[in-house]
């Protein structure tokens, strides 16, 4: 049986360093019944998607325990992740004033270029920049506890690494399909 070094190497997902990163939140009760952060205004996370993470979509196994609707903390909740296309997995987070952040899941070759990577893969904010607009501090402190949530998981299982085949190195992406492409 092969080791999940070899797994990895048959993948082309070869390993990587990992980072510092801080815990997310504690995992608060389901979106329909937790009140908003905060001072209650905001938008109800739980209506922005629909909680069954299995409805065809993204490698929601990274992020487990985690699933749509869940607190992340300073405001933000994880409202979708997209299936593996054009070499990423597309993280959407919603923030109780309505403001959205699109997190690209792409694999990193060794060098990470996102806020915040684990071992096989970067998180990579998509706001219009070069990589020079500055991050809220608080949505970073998100991503770096996201980062921690999926590095416990993306080992855990030989046969969802597979899922992560598809996966490419961000410059590879905007090299492939052009940076408007990649929204």
């Amino acid at each position: 049986m092969d080791t999940r070094r070899k797994v990895l190497g048959k993948l082309g997902l070869g390993a990587a360093a990992t980072g510092l990163v801080v815990g997310v939140e504690r995992r608060l009760r389901p979106a329909e019944t937790r009140p908003a952060d905060g001072d209650g205004a905001g938008p109800d996370p739980g209506r922005v998607a629909a909680r069954d993470p299995a409805a065809g979509d993204g490698p929601w196994w990274l992020l487990a325990p985690l699933s749509r609707g869940d607190h992340l903390g300073g405001g933000w909740f994880l409202a979708h992740l997209g299936p593996i296309r054009r070499g990423a997995s597309v993280l959407t987070l919603q923030h109780r004033d309505g403001e959205v952040a699109r997190v690209h899941l792409c694999y990193h070759d060794g060098t990470p270029r996102g806020l915040a990577h684990t071992s096989l893969l970067d998180l990579v904010l998509m706001d219009g920049g070069a990589g020079d607009k500055p991050t809220d501090e608080i949505l970073g402190r998100v991503l770096l506890g996201l980062a921690k949530v999926m590095r416990a998981n993306e080992l855990a299982d030989d046969e969802r690494l597979r899922q992560l085949a598809a996966m490419q190195p961000h410059a590879e992406r905007v090299d492939t399909y052009g940076p408007e492409n990649l929204t």
